[in-house]
């Protein structure tokens, strides 16, 4: 009886570490090659404990999701029977095909929590996000300095690095489709690369460290997204001074926004001399004064629209996906999202589902932050060094859910699947 009980831990033993191999392989592989990376985290989700799906309907941290999950496929069956938007353009399956951004992503968030309990695991990924991100970097300054641009193709077009040519306007892209996906990409790892420099005792690793902090810190600039520049600040703030943090990220919020319509504000001939050692391209995120509110800040537009036809279908909303097809059936122009993920959220599928998700979010944000906040103020049995790889894990998934409030970088697929693995080593770490 014994014998077959210790057997049995073995086997699960082995099975538990296949699954962390593969979570590991996935992590790394995520920047560069997201297709492979996929494959081999869903097989690290098949050697998951929390495989189960009746195991997944008995939790009830669970239950919120089960209940979105229900609500949006209500969304689908009843915007492809009234939706006249939707109809006219013969296009209801969008709906259902969008459900992929969504419901598999809840069973990974309860997946891969088995493997994120422990802080070992959790550091591995840390510490393999920001090796794996090195050739984003290094792509990305090729792209930039010397104009080596793709698209790049491997394996028969499974692996994509598109390595867009630089345009006046545009900023570092790298291997992703979009300077803001790369923008919010490198943000998320720089907390982990500040976490091994100050935790590096050894000159040679703290070299080694702090030139990776560099590229990554001029990488996020090149990528001309404000978002990401925001989300450096703010966690410098946090890696150095959790204590003042809700103080001085309104502060900072704040500092930017002043700073942003300052610089609109100045004459032309100042911005052509600093133009002379400030990329141009990073200086056109700052609108001239000239230029109307709404020309000069698009995303205001969008979000009062979005606001509207919330209102106008607040329980189902307009079906996943169609944001695009209302937007360009009534504006006659077309825009892929609402650049804000609770608008998203409440325009496909409904105001409920909306709250659901978003409260859930920021109530594991806020349990996490006095799971910190704690654990600076006890110090027993915890190592400075903990704290701070708490600290860079919070910063991490804090400024993806901030940036979407202003955009929706969730759509590119090593953003949602990393959102997600945040998130679920933000719930195991608590457990």
């Amino acid at each position: 009886m014994f014998k077959n009980f210790n057997f049995f831990n073995k086997g699960e033993i082995s099975i538990y570490k296949t699954g962390l191999k593969l979570l590991y392989i996935g992590v790394f592989l995520l920047p560069t090659a997201p297709v492979i990376a996929v494959l081999t985290l869903f097989l690290s989700l098949l050697f998951s404990k929390n495989n189960n799906p009746i195991n997944f309907i008995k939790e009830r941290t669970n239950k919120a999701f089960i209940i979105v999950s229900l609500l949006m496929i209500l969304s689908c069956i009843y915007n492809n029977l009234n939706n006249p938007i939707l109809i006219q353009k013969d296009i209801g399956n969008l709906s259902w095909i969008s459900l992929i951004n969504w419901i598999p992503f809840f069973w990974c968030f309860w997946g891969f929590q088995p493997y994120l309990e422990k802080k070992k695991v959790r550091k591995m990924v840390g510490k393999l996000l920001v090796i794996g991100s090195l050739p984003v970097v290094i792509s990305g300054f090729l792209q930039y300095f010397f104009n080596v641009t793709g698209p790049f193709q491997i394996l028969n077009g499974l692996i994509i690095w598109y390595q867009k040519p630089i345009t006046l306007t545009d900023g570092l892209t790298g291997p992703f489709n979009n300077a803001n996906y790369a923008g919010s990409w490198l943000t998320l790892v720089w907390p982990f690369s500040v976490y091994y420099f100050l935790k590096c005792n050894k000159k040679s690793k703290k070299l080694i460290s702090a030139i990776i902090c560099f590229l990554l810190i001029t990488s996020i600039l090149l990528t001309n997204s404000r978002n990401s520049w925001l989300g450096m600040l703010i966690s410098i703030q946090i890696m150095l001074g959790f204590e003042t943090i809700s103080l001085l990220i309104p502060l900072i919020l704040l500092s930017f926004i002043i700073l942003t319509f300052f610089i609109s504000l100045l004459p032309s001939s100042i911005k052509n001399d600093f133009v002379s050692f400030v990329p141009i391209n990073i200086f056109n995120n700052f609108p001239d004064k000239s230029v109307e509110l709404s020309e000069a800040y698009p995303r205001l537009e969008i979000w009062r629209f979005s606001i509207e036809n919330i209102i106008k279908r607040p329980f189902l909303g307009w079906g996943g996906g169609s944001f695009p097809i209302v937007y360009e059936t009534l504006k006659d122009k077309w825009i892929g999202h609402p650049h804000n993920i609770i608008f998203e959220l409440a325009f496909n599928y409904g105001v409920l589902t909306a709250f659901i998700i978003s409260s859930k979010v920021f109530k594991y944000l806020y349990k996490f932050y006095k799971f910190i906040a704690n654990y600076a103020a006890l110090r027993i049995n915890r190592s400075k060094e903990d704290l701070i790889f708490e600290k860079a894990w919070f910063s991490s998934i804090l400024f993806i859910a901030y940036s979407h409030l202003f955009d929706m970088q969730y759509f590119d697929l090593r953003i949602s699947i990393m959102t997600w693995i945040l998130l679920a080593g933000l719930r195991a770490a608590m457990i």
